[in-house]
């Protein structure tokens, strides 16, 4: 009978075995109190059983499982990913709690006879950490709820009463080591409760900017989308009726979407006018429209804000090319005072932007929506049989 660990499906056995452990995470289903000793038994790949009896064990030396206990918990995140496997040794959750309460006793103890200290004066840091436990765990929760602020108060207040009953116990002996304990148990009673706040709270802000930054990536998907894919189709299909304008078409859109999948890296080492030049002829291969562009002032290296300015100006040819009824277009690109302008000017049949369907997405999300990410601004000026202007702008970075 095999002892190795299984493998996934299409995972080298090789480099599985000698692989990283993933990392550190507590499981928030099937925990006794916190999950610290799950997630370690899942991170080591052994029966949490061990785990918990090592940390009961190791509260009786000098009160070493406790503290290892409360580090690892302090610095940890709990996760829903995380989960138990099943284990081999059954016990209840009751069980497991007064096991707790066991290794509770056994660290009271042993800090007793290591340091000498009176019992009487442990029992009010002992309340205390029950306290932090009360914090921790809302923590833990989550901050929405009212149940997490009543624990959090609750806690507080036990990690205060009992600091302050030390504070007393020590201040009765006075001179200058009472006062240094004072201080050391004020600043223990501020991290117990402020260290593991910060922690949760830097860990939710670095999930909202994860979370922004892959709905900002959908939104540039969608915009790719609709500016080339969505646009292609729609012309395929008024045009279904001549079989070498569609396959001159699809040819044209498979190439774009090839450049846009494969040849990245290589867009980047483009100028911004060579850009816009060659938006201007995808513009006119697609529609058959006349586009003079023109640009003034020193050119620069692509960079993703800068493609993005010339895909929204490229947007704005688009909508002018099926829309504006004209067949010339005038484009001018500037880079001018640290400011990067493109102008697209039609002088068609114009139109008003307040009247733009909801279902229609070229203006505002591969515009507006567009230039709004990166920093910039768009302004579409629009009169009713004098045709209409779009002015996209961003300020370049200062090198």
């Amino acid at each position: 009978m095999s002892n190795a660990t299984p493998v996934p499906y299409g995972t080298d056995p090789a480099r599985a075995a000698t692989g990283p452990y993933p990392t550190y995470r507590r499981p928030r289903s099937g925990r006794v109190i916190s999950g610290v000793a799950g997630g370690l038994a899942v991170h080591l790949g052994v029966d949490v059983f061990y785990v918990r009896l090592a940390f009961i064990v190791a509260s009786f030396l000098s009160g070493l499982g406790v503290m290892a206990y409360a580090g690892l918990w302090m610095f940890s995140k709990a996760s829903d990913e995380v989960v138990l496997p099943e284990r081999t040794h059954q016990l209840s959750r009751p069980v497991y709690l007064l096991l707790a309460v066991v290794g509770g006793l056994g660290f009271f103890m042993s800090v007793t006879l290591v340091s000498g200290v009176p019992g009487a004066v442990l029992v009010p840091l002992l309340v205390a950490g029950i306290g932090a436990v009360l914090a921790w765990q809302a923590y833990d929760r989550g901050l929405e709820s009212g149940r997490s602020y009543v624990s959090i108060i609750g806690g507080a207040a036990l990690v205060l009463a009992g600091v302050v009953v030390t504070i007393f116990f020590a201040d009765s002996s006075g001179g200058f080591a009472a006062a240094l304990i004072a201080v050391v148990l004020t600043l223990a009673g501020v991290a117990a409760l402020g260290v593991p706040l910060i922690i949760r709270l830097w860990d939710s802000l670095a999930e909202e900017r994860a979370a922004k930054a892959a709905s900002e990536e959908r939104a540039e998907i969608a915009s790719r989308l609709h500016d080339s894919v969505l646009q292609t189709l729609a012309l395929i299909q008024k045009r279904s009726d001549d079989p070498a304008e569609v396959s001159r078409l699809a040819r044209g859109q498979e190439r774009e979407l090839r450049q846009w999948l494969f040849d990245a890296e290589e867009k980047i080492h483009q100028t911004v006018f060579a850009a816009v030049e060659t938006a201007c002829g995808e513009v006119e291969d697609l529609f058959g429209i006349r586009i003079a562009p023109v640009t003034v002032g020193e050119d620069l290296d692509l960079s993703e804000e800068t493609q993005a300015v010339v895909l929204a100006a490229r947007e704005a040819m688009v909508n002018a090319a099926k829309h504006a009824g004209v067949e010339k277009l005038d484009v001018y690109a500037e880079i001018l005072a640290g400011e990067l302008s493109i102008f697209v000017r039609d002088r068609g049949a114009g139109f008003d932007p307040a009247d733009i369907p909801e279902d229609r997405h070229g203006i505002r999300d591969s515009i507006e929506g567009r230039m709004e990410r990166i920093g910039g601004t768009a302004r579409i000026r629009s009169t009713l049989g004098e045709g209409t202007e779009v002015t996209v702008s961003y300020r370049l970075p200062v090198s």
